[in-house]
């Protein structure tokens, strides 16, 4: 007996499209018309997604007026569309430049008075989180700017650059960028590392694997 798609799971039928990117397979029967008429906000934005940045390199600049374009572009869908862009992001790559996207991206949005700001503290911190995650400076720097918080969800993004053990980058998220002046002047951090001790838990383990072990009198010095 030959099987065809209807025999296959939900969840391999929403994969396989993913792949085929195919506008005419949910009108191949009204079994995957039900199916993909059911499908999450999520699926739906990584399909849109997927149809139009067909190079992650060279990103079309009238972006977000091809999503509107798409019926299954519905508020929800369009909410969740910036993760699904930023989720993109390779940490294997060697050095993110500016010219690297979504960086152009969200420069053009920012520019244009004709389309909202976004949130770039949207779904916990999603953006600076992968920003960390990819070693993407000039992303990271920029989100910063924009008004982004290293302290959202549990200073997650912290956390990621501690366990890249790039102090670098920590002191990046954690201490705001110091502008030129005649005078030095202090600014206060980002977030206040002294509401996450987890922060401190993460450090000390990386140290521990170096082989550093506190003597007495350090240990004094931290109860200190």
């Amino acid at each position: 007996m030959t099987l065809g798609l209807h025999y296959l799971p939900v969840e391999l039928l929403y994969l396989i499209q993913l792949l085929a990117l195919s506008e005419h397979l949910p009108l191949t029967s009204h079994h995957l018309k039900n199916v993909f008429d059911s499908s999450s906000n999520s699926f739906r934005a990584q399909y849109i997604t997927r149809r139009i940045i067909t190079d992650p390199v060279d990103w079309p600049p009238n972006l977000y007026s091809k999503v509107l374009r798409y019926r299954l572009c519905t508020p929800p869908v369009l909410d969740i569309l910036p993760k699904h862009l930023f989720r993109r992001l390779d940490a294997r790559k060697r050095a993110y430049t500016d010219t690297d996207e979504p960086l152009p991206f969200l420069r053009l949005i920012e520019a244009n008075p004709a389309i909202p700001p976004l949130n770039v503290n949207a779904h916990s911190g999603f953006a600076l989180t992968m920003a960390v995650h990819a070693s993407f400076i000039p992303l990271i720097c920029y989100l910063l700017e924009m008004g982004a918080n290293p302290a959202a969800k549990d200073a997650i993004a912290v956390i990621v650059a501690i366990r890249k053990k790039d102090l670098k980058l920590v002191r990046m998220l954690i201490e705001p960028g110091q502008k030129s002046s005649s005078k030095r002047r202090r600014f206060p951090d980002r977030m206040r590392c002294s509401e996450y001790p987890e922060l401190l838990k993460d450090i000390v383990n990386y140290l521990r694997e170096k082989g550093c072990v506190p003597d007495l009198g350090m240990i004094k010095w931290l109860s200190f």
